[in-house]
This record gives C-alpha cells, sequence and structure tokens, in this order.
C-alpha cells in the first residue's frame, strides 16, 4: 500500500474511531503534560545548576595568606603570566579611610591596594585608573560615600591621602570589588597581598589552571589557605548527576505508563473493529499494510495530543517562571507520540495474524 493511500484511510479510520482516538490523544497529551511539569522543571533546574557551574563565579580559585607573606607582587606577575589564567585579582587588607573634605564622624569608606589584571577586571564609568596615591571609587557608592562626583580625596586616621581620580564598575566574577575605594600598591604595600583570585579562562581549563597556580603557590610549603574553584566540586557533580538520573527514571516511569493504556486502547479497539479488520485482510491487504494502518491510525491523534499537552505544559511553566528550552518541549513531544505508536505495534500484529475466515465467521 502506498504512503498517500496509508495516510488517507489511518485518517479516515481515526475519524470513524473517535472514541479510542480520543482517547490515545488524552492519554498521550497527559504523559506530554506530565513529562515538561516534572522532567522539564528538573531538566532546567539541572541546566541552571549547569549554567552556574560553567559561570565566572565557578572559575575562580582563591589564595587567601594567613600571615606568610607568600602572596608577594612577583608571584602576582607569575601567576598573571599563566595561559591558562583570564584574569589575576591581588588585594591588600582594607585600610579605613573617610572623605577628606567631610572629615573623621563621615561614613568610613574601605580602600584597598589592587594589582593584576585591574584593567579587565573593572570598567571605568569616568575618569582613568589610579596611579600611586590615587583611588577610584565605585560608581554605585559614590553618593553613600558623600562624593557627588569622582573627585576629591581620601583620608586615612594616620594622615595617609589618596586623590580620586575616577569612577568604576566591576565585572564578573569580582563584583565585591565594588565594596571598596581601589588604589594603586605603592612602596611597602607591595611586599604582600591578602587574597589574590585567578579566574579561569573556561571550564575546561579550571583544572590545568588550578594545578598551575598550585606549583606557584605551594600551601604545604607557606601558610596559605586555598579555595579550589567550585567548577571542579565533586558534590555538585554529584547533585547534577542524581537531577540527570532522576529526570531520566520519572520519564521513562511516565512515557511506560502511558505506553501501556495506549496499547490496552488500542487492543480494545482492533478487538472491536475485528470485523472490519478481518474484510480488508479478505480483500487482500497485506499483513505488514494492515499493522501499518492501525499504527498510523494510532500515531494521528497521539501526534496531536503530544502537540496540545506539550504546549499546555510549556505554557504553564513559562507562568512561573522557569525557564525551558523549545528543543526539550520538541523532543519529548515527538518521543511520546514515537511511544504511543510503538506501543500500537503489539495489539496490531495481533489483529494482522488472526486467522480473516475465523474472525468474520465469529465476528
Amino acid at each position: 500500500m502506498r504512503i498517500a493511500v496509508l495516510l488517507r484511510e489511518s485518517l479516515a479510520s481515526a475519524r470513524s474511531a473517535l472514541v479510542p482516538s480520543l482517547l490515545v490523544l488524552l492519554v498521550v497529551g497527559a504523559m506530554c503534560l506530565a513529562c515538561v511539569l516534572t522532567v522539564g522543571r528538573q531538566a532546567a533546574t539541572e541546566q541552571a545548576i549547569a549554567e552556574e557551574l560553567s559561570g565566572p563565579a565557578a572559575r575562580v580559585l582563591t589564595l587567601t595568606d594567613n600571615g606568610s607573606s607568600a602572596l608577594t607582587d612577583a608571584t602576582v606577575q607569575t601567576l598573571t603570566g599563566l595561559d591558562t589564567a583570564a584574569s589575576v585579582i591581588a588585594q591588600q587588607i582594607p585600610v579605613d579611610t573617610v572623605n577628606g573634605a567631610l572629615g573623621e564622624g563621615s561614613t568610613p569608606i574601605p580602600l584597598s591596594g589592587v594589582t593584576g589584571t585591574v584593567n579587565t577586571s573593572i570598567k571605568l564609568t569616568r575618569g582613568r585608573m589610579p596611579a600611586v596615591g590615587e583611588v577610584v571609587l565605585p560608581e554605585a557608592k559614590q553618593a553613600e560615600f558623600g562624593f557627588a562626583e569622582p573627585s576629591g580625596f581620601l583620608e586615612a586616621s594616620d594622615g595617609r591621602q589618596w586623590a580620586v581620580v575616577g569612577a568604576f564598575t566591576a565585572e564578573e566574577p569580582f563584583s565585591d570589588l565594588t565594596d571598596y575605594a581601589l588604589a594603586a600598591p605603592t612602596g611597602a604595600d607591595h611586599v604582600s597581598f591578602q587574597t589574590v583570585r585567578v579566574l579561569a579562562a573556561d571550564v575546561s581549563s579550571v583544572r590545568a589552571m588550578q594545578t598551575a597556580v598550585l606549583a606557584v603557590v605551594d600551601p604545604a610549603e607557606n601558610d596559605v589557605r586555598v579555595q579550589t574553584a567550585s567548577a571542579l566540586s565533586e558534590q555538585n557533580r554529584a547533585v547534577t548527576g542524581q537531577l540527570a538520573g532522576l529526570g531520566r527514571s520519572l520519564l521513562v516511569l511516565i512515557l511506560g505508563a502511558g505506553a501501556f493504556f495506549v496499547a490496552i486502547v488500542v487492543l480494545s479497539d482492533v478487538l472491536i473493529r475485528r470485523r472490519d479488520l478481518g474484510r480488508r485482510r479478505t480483500l487482500g491487504i497485506t499483513r505488514a499494510d494492515l499493522v501499518g494502518l492501525v499504527a498510523a491510525r494510532t500515531g494521528v491523534p497521539a501526534a496531536l495530543g503530544a502537540v496540545l499537552g506539550s504546549g499546555t505544559g510549556y505554557a504553564v511553566l513559562t507562568v512561573q517562571g522557569n525557564s525551558l528550552g523549545v528543543d526539550f518541549v520538541g523532543a519529548v513531544a515527538v518521543l511520546a507520540a514515537l511511544t504511543a505508536v510503538a506501543a500500537s505495534l503489539p495489539p496490531a500484529t495481533f489483529a494482522a495474524f488472526r486467522d480473516p475466515v475465523r474472525v468474520m465467521r465469529t465476528a
């Protein structure tokens, strides 16, 4: 039987058997709706976790000096030259300062000396990068610190002063720098740094970056605490793996239950319509064509139900604020429709291999 004829016959048969077609449509629609609302929500959560683990914040290795003075300017320069390091920020212990024009009693302003790839870690909004004895202020906190414009000076309790020459915003993952006025380290300030953060270029280079950094600053020889990049966290990997495994189990369970009900509906339909199928066999339709006819007749309402169920689930998740890819929803719809067609094959095969003469006599 030609494909065009098979499709035409399946459409006509699906319309004539309205109740079984509606039941298949409802079962497949419920399958897709359940898959999207459960497995889809888990997939969205897994995707969000994966994006977080591959983001800049997950690719940062943090070194903290516990008093050994091992994080020197020379160390920072070495780390900056690593091929696997996209950015390196070394930060000194903050010093409390105030707006020099307002004097004591005004809002304290923590000032920290920074070095490394400062140009790629902060973005100037006004003014210029600080030289020795100069600072830049966080754009968002100028008013809080008592500055209408990024100009003036900061003064520490010991009388030291820094000229304000600009304002900045911080790039990810160094957004915490907006809590400080940033200065260029000078003189004795160059001796050591309290923290050094190294950002890997991408997720694939995190492990190589960490190995290279630890070779430069050996924690076993220096009193340096190391906070590894969370992209390497086995716990995070275990969580995403468990989410993926649970999602697959739910998907198999839902599709299996749906396939069972579709098979029951199709079996009932072929038993009720056995005389029509037996007549087709006596008129010369082959067993393969009969199986194809029943499968196609099931596939028509299954496809419609898959579209309706998946679309409804996607709309519900969108209203709830969950981000789910259209490709996942489309894959669920296709998988559910194929599952329904596959579930119809055993009943269709059973009907095709029955003796048509006996069917016509007993029907």
